[in-house]
């Protein structure tokens, strides 16, 4: 069987509360600890801003469709505007923001002359869907959450959150990568260094934990989910994603404090619209046994293919295959810590050619991509590979 690693998680519970310990850990540095399993989306570690995981709990609430890319009568708009929780999760730029959406990569819900009829409300809370965006390998999408009060130091947490394709959310074919938080204001910069969104410093509180900003100044919170592909073959584009968000409440020291009981029920249709770029590589990875031999990038992840030139050596740890970092831009600008999440793997038992899949921490624009930042191993300085000719 293949070796594959994979830094989503699949069947496992990981209370808020633990992330927060590791979203501290983060804030030292910005690395990749991760470790290496075999197929069938097993789960190994977690990294930055991981949320609560579930699978398989049957969804109890009426459905509320949303088509993103088709079915939805939109306002004209002449000005384009991501939820606050979108825009921290990818940085996107204002510009970035107007050419994503009016390319239909992006879809702000919100210009919908129907967004009141997206909502729902269980026991007073009221959960709307905001921004989404797809490519191939990744979906993003935000929820506004309102009606849920928090006092300070309190982390708010979902019971449980399913995404899954299809009807039958215990099927397996049905089955995606998902990680999910509640936003909370802060952000990685180009260092990887964790600063509030409008850049300032992060402020702490008397026990030294990170003072968040969950709401915003009308006391409105958001969620934000990101999907991957479960197998490296498939796409995302045009799928309908299910979700299901189930009883609210407080995360705090690994327990969960259910405050508001209730289901939150949506069909989201994502975007059909490319926005990958293929460029050409072809270029020996220093000291590796691996030829870069092509990158598909588009402006929120990567998928980077090899093919192998000599032995590798595998552990239960590593599958030996080069990690992505980041990126260099044509104006010299070094993002080597624009990684956030993915997988990686062999396309074929006796490994003779592998890739890897991740997501980014920020919009890119993927024709200012001159060089792909990769680390061969854990620790190790990234190598810089220039793509194109």
């Amino acid at each position: 069987m293949a070796e594959y690693k994979n830094i989503f998680a699949e069947d496992v519970e990981v209370p808020d509360a633990v992330m927060q310990k590791v979203n501290a850990a983060f804030a030292a540095v910005k690395t990749e600890d991760v470790k290496h399993m075999e197929e069938k989306n097993k789960v190994e570690t977690m990294k930055k801003r991981k949320g609560r995981f579930f699978r398989n709990r049957a969804a109890a609430a009426a459905c509320v469709c949303l088509f993103a890319a088709a079915g939805i009568t939109v306002v004209a708009a002449a000005h384009h505007v991501w939820s606050r929780g979108m825009q921290g999760t990818l940085q996107a730029t204002d510009k970035q923001q107007q050419a994503l959406t009016e390319k239909e990569v992006a879809v702000v819900l919100s210009e919908s002359e129907n967004q009141a009829d997206l909502a729902v409300s269980s026991g007073n809370v009221t959960v709307t869907p905001e921004t989404v965006i797809a490519d191939e390998r990744f979906a993003y999408l935000s929820f506004s959450v309102k009606g849920f009060a928090l006092e300070v130091g309190e982390e708010p947490s979902f019971e449980s959150t399913q995404v899954y394709l299809g009807e039958d959310p215990a099927a397996q074919e049905g089955w995606v990568n998902m990680n999910a938080s509640f936003y909370n204001g802060i952000v990685p910069d180009e260092n990887g260094q964790p600063v509030y969104e409008d850049k300032t410093a992060p402020e702490f509180l008397a026990d030294g934990s990170l003072v968040f900003h969950y709401a915003d100044a009308e006391g409105t919170l958001e969620y934000v989910i990101q999907v991957s592909v479960p197998d490296q073959q498939e796409s995302l584009l045009g799928k309908t994603l299910h979700v299901n968000l189930e009883n609210l409440g407080i995360a705090h020291d690994a327990e969960y404090a259910g405050r508001v009981e209730g289901n939150w029920d949506f069909s989201i249709e994502l975007p059909a619209v490319s926005a990958a770029a293929e460029v050409a590589v072809e270029k020996q990875v220093e000291g590796t046994a691996f030829v870069m031999d092509s990158a598909e990038i588009s402006p929120v992840s990567i998928r980077i293919n090899y093919s192998v030139n000599g032995d590798v050596e595998v552990t239960n740890d590593d599958n030996g295959i080069p990690e992505f970092g980041g990126v260099v831009l044509a104006d010299g600008t070094r993002l080597p810590f624009l990684k956030n999440g993915g997988s990686s793997g062999y396309t074929d038992e006796n490994r003779n050619s592998a890739y890897e899949l991740s997501a980014f921490d920020r919009v890119i624009d993927p024709k200012q991509v001159t060089a792909i930042l990769v680390r061969t191993e854990l620790g190790a300085d990234l190598v810089e590979v220039p793509v194109g000719g």
